[in-house]
């Protein structure tokens, strides 16, 4: 009976652990006023966890990891930019964290805001996780006074050419 209990449980466990699907959704808009983007990424916080350990930026608990100023940085760093890039006329732009927030529903979202530079059209890499979860898919919506315009990326299309 014992076994069953243990048998019953472990399945529990592993179907509540694991998700069908990866996502991660970014609205970005170009602010005039400092000639600059702004960004914000929310994302799986388990996603962001399990990615973070297996890099060994964290040995566990992504609330504590984030709280920590250098291992925020590394995650940031690590993580968000190596998956999340904008170019400018071949160019990468800096881009610069901004702040984070843990949300009730298993996300976090992350703020981000890009260096000064002319409005134009841009190229946007957005392959967060995808070297990690073979079916990721990220969605970036544009925003715009009074339009907005989504964006997918998936695995065999990373990137995108956007009118700003």
């Amino acid at each position: 009976m014992k076994f069953i209990i243990v048998l019953f449980f472990s399945g529990l466990y592993f179907f509540s652990s694991a998700h069908e699907s990866y996502f991660s959704f970014a609205e970005m808009e170009y602010n005039a006023t400092c000639e600059c983007l702004e960004i914000t990424l929310t994302l799986s916080s388990h996603d962001l966890e399990a990615v973070a350990i297996d890099k060994k930026i964290i040995a566990s608990q992504l609330e504590k990891g984030l709280n920590d100023e250098t291992l925020r940085m590394k995650m940031v760093n690590q993580i968000i930019f190596d998956g999340f890039r904008v170019y400018n006329n071949k160019k990468e732009i800096t881009l610069f964290y901004v702040g984070h927030e843990l949300l009730q529903d298993g996300n976090c979202s992350i703020y981000l805001k890009s260096e000064s530079f002319d409005k134009s059209t841009i190229q946007l890499f957005y392959g967060l996780f995808m070297n990690v979860y073979t079916q990721q898919q990220n969605k970036l919506s544009y925003k715009e006074i009074n339009t907005q315009t989504v964006y997918n990326f998936f695995v065999f299309k990373r990137e995108n050419e956007i009118e700003l």
